[in-house]
């Protein structure tokens, strides 16, 4: 593992940053339909900015599991449940920014180009892609959550690890469950976790 824990650091350093400039970038979409498609279509950076944020979602996925090079053999089961929570919140997450940039991007092209009727099927399909991003950051929260307790027990992590990790699981549970899917609010838990994989990167590279 420590062969390979600074690129896996250096992996989720540059995917956090990566889903947190594409996050950053993302219009903010209007809560009519017509007008979400007419501003996607006319979004130069719309599909770019979503093949960045798939990119550092990888990257991510794959970076977080150098928090193994630092742990301990007592703390080593729940912090692979915590990453593993983590991992697939992310994937699930990722179907909706796939969508949004694939298919979404595609029927507001069309849609602006004639093809009105493909108003109602981006709706249906946008709104599974958000519940399903929904169901992602209740993973990752509680996959937060997990590793917070994880880090409270390495008696080599900063206390501080610990309360990141809980900060994100708390930011994403109310998210999920107090915020309508069509905020970015809603995201909190993926945008919350940052704080714990950008300390968990420093630690790695120190």
């Amino acid at each position: 593992m420590a062969s390979i824990s600074r690129p896996l650091a250096i992996a989720l350093l540059v995917g956090t940053a990566l889903l947190g400039a594409g996050a950053a970038l993302h219009p903010m979409l209007p809560a009519d339909v017509p007008a979400q498609l007419r501003m996607i279509a006319a979004s130069s950076i719309f599909r770019p900015v979503h093949l960045a944020m798939l990119c550092g979602t990888g990257l991510i996925i794959a970076g977080v599991w150098t928090r193994l090079s630092l742990g301990g053999a007592a703390t080593a089961t729940p912090l692979i449940g915590g990453l593993a929570l983590v991992c697939l919140g992310m994937c699930f997450n990722a179907i909706d920014i796939a969508f949004m940039g694939g298919a979404g991007w595609h029927l507001a092209t069309a849609y602006v180009a004639g093809q009105s009727e493909l108003a109602p099927l981006f709706e249906a399909l946008h709104r599974f892609g958000l519940l399903t991003a929904r169901f992602g950051n209740f993973l990752v929260a509680l996959g937060a959550l997990v590793l917070g307790f994880a880090e409270r027990a390495d008696p080599e992590s900063p206390r501080w690890m610990a309360w990141l990790a809980w900060i994100a699981a708390a930011g994403g549970l109310a998210g999920v469950v107090l915020v309508p899917e069509a905020s970015l609010l809603m995201l909190t838990a993926v945008t919350l976790i940052a704080g714990w994989s950008v300390g968990t990167s420093v630690r790695v590279l120190r």
